[in-house]
């Protein structure tokens, strides 16, 4: 796989698993969300930790799941062309993620933010002078942008490192293959 055409093929596969797999997430945290909005409980925190686990285990079966595809429906995958595939799968699976989290924190919950802001201003706005305020102020007004690229840099960077993991054995390699095929001869 290292013609042109084929980094091509593998842009346009990631872009499309990429959308299932940004979906899939956006999907669990806007869940935990909910939970979380509901109200403070023992059962909101465990439904919270079942949602994470969900969400964890998904997002792994999914990346091993779209590397193993990619291999049984190509001749010729290495574990270098996984590798590859997996940081694009990372790449756009963390830019429809961000931008949903962005839509959420923008049109579906934008008072998810301010209840944060109040309980933080409560808990520790005694111990603020004038410039943490303001500081804080200027934080609040641009947290629309910065959860998006903390969150895009971050998913981008777990996917990445959780590609490159499984990219080791996918394709699956015979290390004694070299040695075994001596022996015959």
């Amino acid at each position: 796989m290292n013609n042109p055409d084929s980094t091509s093929i593998l842009w346009n596969k990631a872009a499309r698993n990429g959308i299932i797999l940004g979906l899939f997430t956006a999907v669990c945290r806007m869940a935990a969300q909910g939970v979380s909005l509901s109200g403070a409980s023992a059962g909101s925190a465990v439904l919270n930790s079942i949602i994470w686990i969900l969400q964890t285990g998904g997002c792994f079966w999914m990346m091993k799941f779209f590397l193993e595809r990619l291999v049984s429906r190509h001749e010729g995958v290495t574990n270098r062309d996984t590798s590859r595939y997996g940081m694009m799968l990372a790449l756009t699976s963390s830019i429809i993620f961000s931008a949903a989290m962005l839509f959420d924190i923008i049109y579906i919950a934008p008072e998810a933010v301010a209840k944060q802001m109040d309980l933080f201003y409560q808990l520790y706005g005694p111990a603020m002078d004038s410039n943490t305020r303001s500081v804080l102020k200027t934080i609040e007004d641009n947290y629309p942008m910065i959860m998006f690229f903390s969150t895009l840099v971050y998913s981008c960077l777990y996917g990445i490192v959780l590609s490159a993991i499984l990219s080791l054995s996918i394709p699956k390699r015979n290390p004694f293959e070299k040695f075994m095929d001596k022996q015959e001869n």
